[in-house]
């Protein structure tokens, strides 16, 4: 699910890229926060259909990739809760005005439980009955995708995880762009790197379109394998590659890398 982590190191802030904020979303009563991670500019699979066996795995029949900031949090609720008002207050939270609805389900049209724990979300905590799942997926109309999954465990706790995806605003990237290059010209992108002052490192924003029936992220990917492979191992440490594909906005433009100071 997730493939790439990094930024950690950007001079703008977490702020800049408008991450939203987990306490946007009122938590049930008496809801006890078990753990929370964050992660920027990460590759995230959001899910838009029931999971299935898939080859040797289990994956859902659909999904949207994304490549945006990550902020997943888990929550445990008392077992004398009904389930379904638990349910009922997280989608009311998630289902406001502006908010879409990009899939729902429960119970067995879920799929498996297990599947969803242990091969998607990566947590056996999130495992129970296939029958008392429930999973929502939501996308605001400022593009925060936020992924719902409710369940109640074998020891009678229910279990509630909550995936926010936000995109980066491309917007305060381009304000702290030092070059914008054709992702393809390696000879300009080797000259740039070279000129770097000793110990400088950056971050290189790959953006990408649609060609034949390749989607835009696999485009890019290609893209940063090429790039990587034409730069050579030296002028590679100097750059961390982030796949836009064609999330980037107009200032971005397609098919180009456009390269950020990281760290001061």
């Amino acid at each position: 699910m997730v493939k790439l982590s990094l930024f950690a190191l950007l001079s703008f802030s977490w702020a800049s890229f408008a991450f939203a904020d987990s306490s946007a979303v009122e938590s049930y009563r008496d809801a006890q926060l078990v753990k929370s991670r964050s992660e920027q500019a990460v590759s995230v699979e959001v899910p838009l259909a029931k999971i299935q066996r898939s080859g040797r795995g289990w994956e859902p029949e659909k999904v949207e990739r994304l490549t945006g900031n990550l902020v997943t949090s888990l929550y445990k609720i008392n077992r004398n809760v009904l389930l379904t008002d638990v349910y009922q207050h997280y989608y009311a939270e998630l289902t406001k005005v502006d908010h879409q609805v990009l899939f729902e389900c429960q119970s067995r049209s879920c799929g498996s439980s297990n599947a969803w724990a242990n091969n998607f979300f990566g947590d056996y905590l999130l495992y129970g009955s296939d029958q008392s799942q429930s999973l929502l997926v939501v996308k605001t109309a400022d593009s925060l995708y936020q992924i719902l999954y409710v369940n109640r465990r074998g020891a009678g706790d229910v279990m509630v995880r909550l995936d926010q995806v936000a995109l980066p605003n491309e917007d305060m990237v381009s304000g702290n762009i030092m070059a914008q290059l054709d992702v393809k010209d390696i000879p300009r992108i080797r000259r740039f790197l070279t000129d770097l002052p000793a110990g400088q490192s950056v971050i290189g924003f790959v953006t990408s379109q649609q060609q034949d029936r390749m989607p835009a992220l696999s485009v890019g990917d290609r893209y940063i394998d090429e790039l990587v492979s034409g730069l050579g191992t030296r002028l590679a440490e100097k750059v961390r590659f982030v796949n836009l594909a064609d999330m980037g906005r107009a200032s971005l433009s397609v098919d180009r890398v456009s390269f950020v100071r990281a760290g001061p």
